[in-house]
């Protein structure tokens, strides 16, 4: 997929053990393999930054200082926000510092996940367990529920913040932090990217799955490749992904692959013949649903047990899903989740 636009979002279903929430999506953005789709989608990326562009350049004939003040405002804040976690305990800096922090658990973790959409959406692709775990329904009922009430959540925090940054302005002019203002434009930025992403999602997901039968249609389009009947009839072999991806080589020490690039495909039986279809050409879904056996193996494994621990000391389902999947943030993901539901509880949801 190299050289590929970065524009079909890749949504992992992943298991968790919660009372209240015992999957949660994970959203990233990788190549688009249909030549047809990533043509459309680079014009309109194409569009867009030439509206972006022009925008900007109003601003610097108008105000050719709105840019130096920018730059120089976020490198001050980044500064100013390190300086406060290094200052002792029990100081009016530390304070402010753990006040954000108190703030950023707070942020709804869908809005994380939408944020880390395409936002310029090609076409999407929703992976969740197999082996009889989910039903391709399912896994639409909570992507659908992903995109929806993230981007419900991220518009209430646009409306907040776009009334918090012009009331907090004056503090410019008093002995008061500047931090609030920060904060308020920081959230208003990443509640609008959370926004924008999910409306650009769906989209593409009201076009490609409007409905249960063509998730299952789809899904079953994938099982009858699995099985050879849409390639060279052949079976299929063991999932790449069950198997360690890396292994030390006896003569150097050093970690080798052992697996043909297991994070380039969404599941490793799309490289078998037959697959190329549900990636590229007309017939290619525009939301395709990959059951997949590794997390199937996962959500076995770990569901209903600890799998929100922490990666760095014990197993968990999270980190064998960003391990096996290369998907950067899945645990940090699954903690902001269940932090969320410690402060809010089910009644969040």
């Amino acid at each position: 997929m190299a050289g590929r636009a970065i524009s079909r979002a890749r949504v992992l279903v992943v298991p968790r053990a919660s009372t209240t929430t015992t999957w949660f999506a994970h959203a990233g953005a990788v190549g688009e393999p249909s030549d047809a789709r990533e043509s459309d989608a680079a014009r309109r990326a194409s569009a867009r930054g030439a509206t972006t562009r022009a925008v900007t350049r109003a601003v610097d004939a108008t105000m050719p200082f709105a840019r130096r003040w920018a730059l120089g405002a976020m490198r001050y804040a980044e500064e100013t926000w390190r300086a406060m976690g290094a200052a002792g305990r029990g100081t009016a800096r530390r304070r402010i510092y753990e006040a954000g922090n108190y703030a950023m658990e707070r942020i709804d973790p869908r809005e994380h996940a939408l944020r880390a959409l395409p936002s310029v959406t090609s076409s999407i692709e929703i992976v969740y367990p197999g082996g009889g775990t989910m039903k391709a329904s399912e896994a639409l009922g909570l992507v659908r529920a992903t995109l929806r009430d993230g981007r419900a959540s991220a518009r209430n925090a646009m409306r907040l913040y776009s009334l918090g940054v012009p009331l907090s302005m004056p503090m410019f002019l008093t002995p008061l932090s500047n931090f609030p203002l920060y904060y308020f434009i920081y959230r208003l930025w990443g509640a609008s990217e959370a926004s924008a992403n999910a409306t650009e999602a769906l989209r593409v997901l009201d076009a490609g799955a409007a409905d249960d039968a063509r998730a299952n249609e789809t899904e079953a389009r994938f099982f009858r490749i699995s099985r050879g009947d849409d390639g060279d009839g052949s079976t299929v072999g063991e999932c790449k992904r069950l198997r360690p991806i890396n292994s030390l080589n006896s003569d150097t020490g050093g970690e080798v692959s052992t697996t043909d690039e297991p994070h380039a495909l969404a599941c490793c039986r799309l490289a078998r013949p037959g697959g190329e279809t549900l990636l590229r050409g007309d017939a290619a879904p525009e939301v395709l649903f990959v059951p997949c056996d590794a997390l199937g193996t996962i959500a076995a494994r770990y569901h209903g047990g600890d799998i929100d621990a922490d990666a760095s000391t014990s197993p968990c389902a999270a980190a064998a899903v960003e391990r096996l999947f290369g998907a950067a943030g899945v645990v940090e993901l699954s903690r902001k989740h269940r932090r969320y539901e410690e402060i809010y509880g089910a009644t969040a949801r």
